[in-house]
């Protein structure tokens, strides 16, 4: 484990973590809904996507301060990345407010 968090950073190696575990709750749905009657496929997505975005953190950070400088033009392509993974996060925590406010799910 040292070794991954020493290769990669601390934010990568978290964002594989975070992105494991939303595709095995993806991948899991089926099993889930027949057993349990909870439909996973959402929540697999979003934190499949909340793990994409963390690890395009961590790689902004990481050749932000790497060695060698890398080009204006990386960076700011990876940061428009970031923030258009980051719009659904952004919907996502506002429609949890909505719903722990008002008690219904946004739309009804």
């Amino acid at each position: 484990m040292n070794k991954l968090v020493e290769r990669f950073g601390k934010l990568i190696t978290a964002s594989f973590f975070v992105m494991g575990a939303g595709v095995v709750l993806f991948l899991l749905t089926p099993l889930l809904y027949t057993r349990f009657n909870f439909d996973s496929d959402l929540p697999g997505v979003m934190l499949a996507l909340i793990g994409l975005f963390i690890f395009t953190i961590g790689f902004i950070r990481r050749e932000k301060f790497a060695k060698e400088k890398p080009s204006k033009l990386k960076v700011d392509l990876l940061i428009v990345v970031a923030v258009i993974l980051g719009l659904p996060i952004l919907f996502l925590i506002g429609s949890l407010i909505y719903f722990l406010v008002t008690r219904q799910p946004v739309g009804e």
